[in-house]
């Protein structure tokens, strides 16, 4: 995601920056601006009862942003949480979970890595369900209450279990509005600074 500069302050202000604008400048506001995208990503996480780990094993969320200066007055916000990109463009509709089943163990069992019982059985990865060289498929859930419990998954793809989908994340939207007002303060603290640099 990339925003110009004045997109994220206006008026008296932005023209005050334009004439002051600078790299610390900004890389302060980009810093201010991650630090409003993370307060709010949080948020998003915790209504969904998500953890902040990357399902990819990547840095979690709230370590996973960077960002660039680009050109004169641009900052660019990146972000390497897997996922992250789709979630905050679109809903993610509801769809059959169709790699849950024992039918798809049963087809490509290689994608499927040894649990720690089968690996105590000497199982192979590649060894087929229905003939007992490897074990069903079980999938842990987590209810409301943050019990896990676990379900043996269903037997045929027709029969898979239906994800509800989910809706599209609103914090970056959230963040670059609230803040506007912490970005402000920034750019007024750095201009202070300039000024009084300039007496001296």
């Amino acid at each position: 995601m990339a925003d110009g500069v004045r997109s994220l302050y206006g008026g008296p202000l932005a023209r005050l920056a334009e004439a002051t604008v600078s790299k610390e400048l900004l890389e302060r506001m980009a810093k201010c601006i991650i630090d409003a995208i993370i307060a709010e990503g949080k948020k998003d996480f915790a209504k969904r009862g998500w953890r902040l780990d990357d399902p990819m094993g990547g840095p979690p969320f709230d370590e996973s942003f960077s960002f660039s200066i680009r050109g004169q007055r641009t900052i660019e916000i990146r972000s390497s949480f897997y996922g992250l990109e789709e979630f905050t463009r679109q809903d993610i509709p509801s769809r059959k979970m169709t790699w849950l089943t024992q039918e798809a163990k049963n087809k490509t069992p290689s994608k499927y890595p040894l649990t720690k019982t089968e690996k105590k059985l000497g199982m192979k990865r590649a060894g087929k369900v229905r003939q007992g060289d490897r074990k069903p498929l079980v999938v842990p859930l987590q209810k409301d209450d943050g019990t896990v419990i676990f379900r043996m998954a269903p037997l045929k793809t027709k029969d898979a279990w239906v994800h509800p989908g989910i809706a599209r994340f609103t914090f970056v939207e959230r963040a670059l509005r609230k803040g506007r007002a912490a970005c402000a303060k920034v750019v007024g603290e750095y201009l202070k600074e300039q000024m009084s640099g300039a007496r001296t």
